[in-house]
C-alpha cells in the first residue's frame, strides 16, 4: 500500500551524514553527538527551504521584488531555526540522540528509480488530490479557483510541514521548559513567515506564473511504501 507524501530528493551529503548517524545510534552508540546533528540540521533545513521556496520561487518565475521577499524568509527562518537547534543539540543526552536517529529514519524515503533518497512526509489523500488536481485547474483556464486552491493547499502542507519538521520531533525529544519555550518561538516564528509569504506572494501571480507554481506544487507530491508499518 502506498501514502501520499509530499517530498525532496535529499542531497548525497544529507543523506550520507544521516545514515551515519542512524547507523551509530542504531548499532550501540555509546555518547551523543552534538556536532552532527547539527551539521545534519543545518544542511536539512537549507535543502528544505531550498525545495519548498527557492526553487518553487524559481519555478513560478518570480520577479527580482518578489524574489526578494522570498530571499527574507528563507533568512528569517534559517537564523531561527539555527539559534533553535544549535542550542538544543548541546543539551541533547545519548537517548534523546536515539529518538533523533529514530526521528530522521522516519522523514525519509528510498526513490524507487535508483535516484536516491527522498525527505519527506505523509499528508491525507484529500490534500494529496488538491495539490494534483492544481496544474488541471490552470490548463481547464479556471484560474480563479486555481489561486484560491493554491493559497489553501500552501497553507495546509506549511501545516503540515511544522507538523513534521518541528513540533512533531520536539514532542520526541521531550525538551525541558527552557529548549521547549525557545522551540516554540522558532515554530511560530517559521509558521507567521511562511504564511505571509503565502499571502503575499499568491494572489500577485499571473496567469503562466501560477500555472508554474501548481505544476511544480505537484511535482512534489509522491507515492511512497510505508516503512515503518
Amino acid at each position: 500500500m502506498t501514502i501520499p507524501h509530499v517530498a525532496f530528493l535529499s542531497s548525497e551529503a544529507l543523506h550520507s551524514k544521516t545514515d551515519g548517524f542512524i547507523t551509530r545510534m542504531q548499532g550501540g552508540a555509546s555518547q551523543p553527538e552534538p556536532k552532527e546533528i547539527e551539521a545534519i540540521m543545518s544542511i536539512f533545513i537549507d535543502e528544505a527551504l531550498q525545495a519548498f521556496m527557492v526553487r518553487a520561487a524559481e519555478a513560478a518565475g518570480l520577479s527580482s521584488s518578489m524574489f526578494r521577499v522570498v530571499n527574507m524568509t528563507c533568512q528569517t527562518i534559517n537564523k531561527t531555526s539555527a539559534l533553535v537547534i544549535g542550542r538544543s543539540a548541546k543539551k541533547m543526552d545519548l537517548e534523546q540522540n536515539k529518538a533523533s536517529a529514530i526521528y530522521m529514519d522516519a522523514v525519509r524515503q528510498p526513490g524507487t528509480r535508483g535516484e536516491g533518497w527522498y525527505v519527506a512526509f505523509p499528508v491525507s489523500e484529500s490534500l494529496a488530490i488538491k495539490g494534483n488536481n492544481l496544474p488541471d485547474l490552470c490548463a481547464n483556464g479556471t484560474f480563479d479557483e486555481a489561486r484560491r486552491e493554491l493559497e489553501e493547499y500552501l497553507l495546509e502542507v506549511t501545516n503540515e510541514a511544522i507538523h513534521w519538521y518541528f513540533e512533531k520531533p520536539m514532542a520526541l525529544l521531550g525538551f525541558g521548559p527552557v529548549l521547549r519555550k525557545l522551540a516554540s518561538v522558532g515554530v511560530e516564528t517559521t509558521r507567521k513567515a511562511s504564511r505571509s509569504l503565502i499571502h503575499n506572494l499568491v494572489p500577485k501571480l499571473d496567469k503562466d506564473q501560477l500555472t508554474a507554481s501548481s505544476q511544480y506544487q505537484a511535482s512534489m507530491l509522491m507515492a511512497f511504501e510505508d516503512r515503518h508499518g
